[in-house]
């Protein structure tokens, strides 16, 4: 089995495609764990509400929450920001590796149209080759 090009391309693009969705999977688990990190904080703000007993203790474990939690939002941002990165980067080299393929495709079949069409040109010539003396004798 020849193993042209384009059909390399369109191995390769099938990979690319699963790279694809596997960063938008990772993408939408760090939005998930985004808007997990803002739930908590909304909670941590609840809990100050002013019907709580609240002490000196239980003021600055609940502001160090706040403040840990506000570390992980920023850092989740971050992871958030890369991943959308990485998901425009692999969705252009899939929309280039799709053009290319189909490119290859189309050219592989012009190829194979002409060497089909100089196999029947042959044929056809042969077969007026074959006739041709027969038609000089009479």
């Amino acid at each position: 089995m020849s193993d042209t090009r384009a059909d390399r391309l369109e191995r390769l693009l099938l990979v690319q495609t699963r790279k694809r969705q596997l960063d938008e999977h990772r993408l939408g688990e760090a939005r998930r764990e985004a808007e997990a990190l803002a739930a908590v904080t909304v909670d941590l703000l609840r809990s100050l509400g002013e019907d709580s007993i609240l002490n000196g203790y239980f003021l600055e474990g609940k502001a160090k929450a706040l403040k840990r939690n506000e570390v992980k939002i920023a850092d989740q941002a971050k992871v958030l920001a890369e991943a959308e990165s990485v998901l425009a980067q692999s969705r252009g080299l899939e929309k280039r590796l799709e053009r290319t393929a189909k490119e290859q495709r189309r050219e592989a079949d012009r190829q194979a149209e002409g060497v089909a069409l100089l196999a029947t040109i042959d044929e056809f010539t042969s077969a007026l080759a074959s006739f041709e003396p027969a038609a000089q004798g009479t």
